[in-house]
């Protein structure tokens, strides 16, 4: 019976067991989400698996023990008590809910007008603002800094700012 089970992978080979296993006409899934990071002075988009050492695979454990555990990549299945134990199908649709055709999660953020903002990374780290508006191109907006009696306007990508609670 087809099961889906986590499988530990090494230190970055998720792609590696997924793609190895994949071939060998099992069901596998990793889930990733997109983040960004400031490299030479500008955004870079970057796709990151979103459970960093583990991605999930539907098999029939009788069958394709051996198969799974000796897998390029492949640390482990993970289970109670050294056995493999099978985590339920509803847990897999509920990721699945959440990413788009690509198996990628779209982190949204909910900026709205006058939220106060810190700036997380860059030249301007840890300056306060206020959010004013998202940009036509829905990646950067515009914040209003706190600056000693001037409230200069800087457009800058969103996944460098953060609400301040």
């Amino acid at each position: 019976m087809n099961l889906w089970y986590v499988i530990q992978t090494k230190p970055k080979k998720e792609e590696d067991a997924e793609s190895y296993l994949s071939t060998r006409g099992m069901e596998m899934f990793n889930p990733l989400m997109e983040t960004f990071a400031v490299r030479n002075g500008g955004m870079n988009k970057e796709l990151k698996p979103l459970f960093p050492g583990y991605i999930f695979g539907k098999f029939d454990l009788e069958q394709n023990y051996p198969l799974v555990r000796w897998a390029r990549g492949v640390k482990k299945i993970l289970g109670l008590s050294g056995y493999p134990t099978p985590i339920a199908e509803e847990v897999i649709e509920i990721i699945k809910e959440k990413t788009d055709t690509q198996g990628v999660v779209r982190v949204q953020h909910h900026f709205e007008p006058n939220d106060v903002v810190r700036i997380k990374a860059g030249p301007l780290k840890d300056l306060l603002g206020i959010f004013e508006r998202w940009l036509s191109n829905s990646e950067r907006v515009k914040i209003l800094l706190n600056l000693i009696g001037y409230q200069p306007a800087v457009e800058i990508h969103y996944s460098l700012i953060e609400k301040v609670a």
